[in-house]
């Protein structure tokens, strides 16, 4: 009697605890059936405020892109009102912030967004980050749309859209509440709303179990070229496969991938030929040229392996300065060649091992990316500097963390197996990794070497600070080879398959490319 009246007052405890959480939160309104010029009124009522001032703000800056944003740009007419309406301060500090005065009595922010995707601003986001306003599609990319309170980022979210009859919202996180007129998501945080991408519109969605997974695969295509369908079968193989890299569970139980085709014909905000996708915990999102299906397969199942790896780096295994994001400056970790590098890497390697792609298609990719590397980047410059530098200094070098990046998760995985003889790779060192940190904790970015030390060998440590933190370029040829894999570095830039290589070689081969020894 005794230990179920104490196990009563601690549930009666927690419910009043998250009934005091949500009591204190951010309440959004959107109305996607009031839309004019690309534009619609957003409402918040905002969280009791107990500073004389503060700072409204979208953000500057975002993960996983690596590049000023300025969200504060497509926001405009930003009003301030306390409960009888009667206006508060409001004052531009900068593009991306408002102070408000009298905060205290603080009720309602109002202010109008406007898109990114058909905007005249000059402007430097990618379209798989900006926003989409019209009748029939709306990407709701949430730091497009949605601020926050300067030192209040971590109080729970209530989004309500008011949405057209039909119109269904594609997302990793399903609603709370759900009609044919209205939806409302909750979000635990300011970190949770901006990992959350969401985009509405008449449903083309596909949904495919993969073991402990949910797959939604939702697709805006305006001149209906591709469909959901087609891209779910495509997936469902690859799955299968990344399912049996990491070990036969996915580390997610529900995953959403939302396609974005545009209109060829259309002209937008971006330059042209630009694309790409952004990842997300639980999501990613892609934005593609429209084009029939049979000419984007390949490219489509490439970027969503990318994609959905990261669900790995840095989703799960990150430094500080990912898990603690500054959304209003640039602060960047020195680890892209872990966070993009070993994730593309990932991406292709998990397709060879589950049969997707042949070894050669494989080693063709990699040493295209060693050609793109050399030719095209500067193979001399510190990767831990181009990584912390990367919104800045060496922007214009961001582009070989996909291929430089790549090839140092390739060359790290050989190596780890020819020192362990084939027991230990780098999908081991990542999942290892990811039972060290988890989705709640970061390691310093000082430390991250000695820590895959210490998890590994001191070698794995060495080739690190030589190859990533020094300027010393990476002898390709010599790790390939350890592997029986020879590179022909003159104008055939090929790698290829040494059938002479020794038992050792070829037995590290076997492993490396399809996970087991090879049969005798």
């Amino acid at each position: 009697m005794y230990n179920q009246r104490n196990a009563l007052l601690l549930l009666c405890a927690g419910i009043a605890s998250l009934q005091m959480a949500w009591a204190q939160r951010y309440q959004y309104t959107v109305d996607l059936t009031r839309l004019e010029d690309d534009r619609f009124n957003v409402t918040l009522i905002t969280p009791e405020i107990t500073e004389s001032t503060v700072v409204f703000a979208l953000p500057k800056i975002i993960p996983g892109t690596y590049a000023i944003s300025d969200y504060g740009a497509f926001a405009t007419h930003v009003v301030a009102v306390d409960r009888k309406g009667r206006r508060l301060p409001v004052k531009q500090l900068n593009t991306n912030q408002w102070e408000i005065g009298k905060a205290k009595k603080l009720y309602k922010i109002s202010y109008e967004v406007e898109d990114i995707f058909d905007t005249d601003k000059e402007h430097h986001i990618y379209p798989m980050a900006a926003t989409n306003i019209e009748d029939k599609n709306v990407v709701v990319h949430t730091p497009g749309i949605f601020g926050y309170m300067e030192g209040h980022n971590k109080l729970p979210i209530e989004l309500t859209f008011e949405k057209p009859s039909g119109f269904y919202g594609s997302s990793a996180k399903l609603p709370v509440e759900s009609t044919a007129t209205r939806d409302v998501f909750h979000m635990e945080s300011l970190d949770d709303l901006y990992d959350t991408p969401i985009m509405y519109g008449i449903p083309d969605t596909t949904t495919v179990q993969v073991g402990n997974c949910e797959v939604l695969v939702s697709v805006y295509s305006p001149n209906k070229l591709i469909q959901s369908r087609e891209i779910a079968n495509w997936l469902t193989s690859l799955l299968h496969g990344a399912r049996k890299y990491l070990g036969g569970k996915l580390p997610a139980d529900r995953y959403a991938f939302l396609y974005y085709f545009k209109d060829m014909k259309i002209k937008q905000s971006f330059p042209l030929g630009l694309g790409g996708a952004l990842e997300h915990t639980m999501s990613s999102f892609y934005y593609i040229p429209e084009m029939p299906s049979e000419v984007l397969k390949n490219m489509i199942v490439d970027v969503s392996s990318h994609e959905f790896f990261h669900i790995i780096t840095p989703l799960t295994i990150a430094s500080r300065e990912v898990k603690e994001f500054n959304y209003d400056t640039a602060v960047l970790s020195k680890h892209l060649w872990l966070y993009e590098g070993t994730t593309e890497y990932t991406a292709h390697h998990v397709q060879v091992q589950s049969g997707i792609n042949t070894p050669e298609q494989f080693l063709d990719k990699l040493a295209a990316k060693i050609a793109d590397s050399r030719a095209n980047y500067d193979d001399s410059l510190a990767f831990t500097q181009l990584s912390k530098y990367a919104a800045s200094t060496y922007a214009d070098q961001y582009g070989n963390v996909y291929q430089k990046g790549a090839l140092i998760g390739a060359c790290l995985d050989i190596y780890l197996l020819h020192l362990s003889e084939g027991g230990y790779g780098l999908k081991d060192l990542t999942h290892d990794l990811g039972v060290r940190y988890g989705k709640d904790r970061f390691f310093e970015d000082e430390e991250l070497f000695d820590e895959i030390a210490k998890l590994s060998y001191g070698e794995a440590r060495d080739f690190l600070v030589k190859y990533t933190q020094g300027n010393t370029p990476i002898p390709y040829e010599d790790y390939f080879d350890l592997v029986g894999i020879r590179y022909h570095p003159d104008d055939a830039k090929k790698l290829v398959i040494d059938d002479l290589a020794s038992p050792q070689a070829k037995k590290l081969r076997a492993i490396w490319l399809t996970g087991s020894e090879p049969c005798n």
